[in-house]
């Protein structure tokens, strides 16, 4: 103390050095802190992948029970290949919440650019290769059409994630200043208002443009619920993380039972009286759009489902690898040429006299044959993408748009 008060350099110095310490330490735990974020993220949840290929092959089976014309070929089971899509009818909200998942930590143009890649090698490729290998399939559209995927909608669902993930940087900076409470109320007052709400007061306008669940207004709703999720996700132990399924299933077998009685125009659902209006309602309400409360209910509990489960590492190593070669699957089947060329007479050669088993059966295989045959295909895209540098590419893109 002496010393010091004789000398105030000496205090000065000692002063200097424990706060230039302090700033040492707050660095490192800084760059620390950053690493464990960082490892976090290389930690890949395979619940995600599965559900989106177990989503992208209902798709690709839907696909064969609407645009494959099979209520037309096999109109005598129509209403079990009804209640047959209900059932699985949750995959597009549940590649929205999906999005959300994962996305709400970060935001990366590079993806984006490596989507729009993509989407271009598929919507030109496949227009070329049917244009000189198969000359007997129908081409309409002009190739200047699939260069321009997003303007002329060739995917709608990728034009509608194109727009919404232009705003991804706002959102995701609002979603990190929320708190729980507030993140909440968005949440409830988004869903309720944009389906309970509206289905109630005005079920047969679209007042909000959400095209039946279709549009980016729409699929921006399910990103914040996503994020929600996996931003607040609890993880349960034992028989407590099967509950989702459970309420999976109970959702299932009670919209059924309901769209059997409603479909055959009932007044009585067991023993209670229904009246006309409400059962109106109850059409509305199981319809095909994907902005109803029971298709919201489904992708939601299919998706806390999936996230979930535990995973042996072979297991998890290989839905890890396949799960995102589910967006090639999507950008083949449903391109436009083999819309209107493959899937719009995939049963023209089937027998229509099968019992409704054989049916199923046939759809399921139809749908397997199509998904795998999709997915081999992808898996050398994604070879060829690899050794072009197409990810890299995109990367150094991104710090050039950004450092300029």
């Amino acid at each position: 103390m002496k010393d010091i008060q004789k000398n105030p350099l000496i205090y000065n110095e000692e002063k200097i050095n424990i706060i230039l310490n302090n700033s040492d330490l707050i660095n490192k735990n800084k760059c620390d802190n950053q690493s464990n974020v960082q490892n976090k993220k290389k930690i890949r949840n395979p619940g995600i992948d599965l559900m989106r290929l177990i989503g992208m092959y209902i798709i690709v089976m839907n696909h064969m029970i609407f645009i494959g014309n099979a209520f037309k070929k096999f109109n005598k089971y129509y209403r079990q290949l009804n209640i047959l899509h209900i059932l699985t009818d949750w995959h597009n909200n549940g590649f929205a919440l999906l999005s959300g998942v994962v996305g709400y930590k970060s935001h990366k143009y590079s993806n984006l650019f490596y989507l729009w890649i993509t989407v271009l090698f598929y919507s030109v490729g496949i227009h070329i290769f049917i244009k000189n290998f198969k000359k007997q399939f129908i081409i309409k559209a002009d190739i200047s059409r699939e260069f321009c995927p997003i303007v002329y909608r060739i995917y709608w669902y990728f034009t509608s994630y194109f727009g919404m993930y232009l705003y991804l940087p706002i959102i995701n900076k609002g979603i990190s200043c929320l708190t729980k409470y507030e993140f909440q109320l968005v949440i409830i007052s988004t869903l309720g208002i944009f389906v309970l709400w509206k289905d109630l007061k005005n079920p047969n306008q679209d007042i909000f443009n959400m095209n039946k669940g279709g549009s980016m207004v729409w699929l921006l709703t399910f990103y914040l619920t996503g994020a929600y999720i996996g931003k607040y996700r609890v993880s349960y132990s034992g028989l407590k993380k099967y509950v989702y399924c459970f309420l999976y299933i109970f959702i299932y077998f009670f919209s059924s039972y309901l769209y059997i009685k409603v479909e055959n125009n009932s007044l009585y659902l067991g023993n209670f009286y229904v009246s006309k209006k409400i059962i109106i309602y109850l059409k509305k309400m199981l319809s095909m759009k994907y902005d109803s409360f029971l298709k919201i209910s489904q992708s939601i509990t299919a998706c806390l489902f999936f996230l979930q489960i535990n995973y042996s590492k072979p297991i998890a190593k290989a839905i890890c690898f396949l799960g995102p070669l589910s967006f090639g699957i999507y950008l083949i089947h449903i391109h436009p040429l083999m819309f209107s060329n493959v899937l719009r007479h995939i049963f023209d050669k089937d027998l229509n006299n099968i019992n409704l088993y054989s049916t199923i059966i046939l759809i399921l295989i139809k749908a397997s044959k199509m998904f795998f045959f999709c997915l081999i295909i992808d898996y050398f895209r994604n070879l060829l993408f690899y050794f072009l540098r197409i990810k890299k590419l995109c990367i150094f893109f991104e710090t050039m748009i950004i450092n300029n």
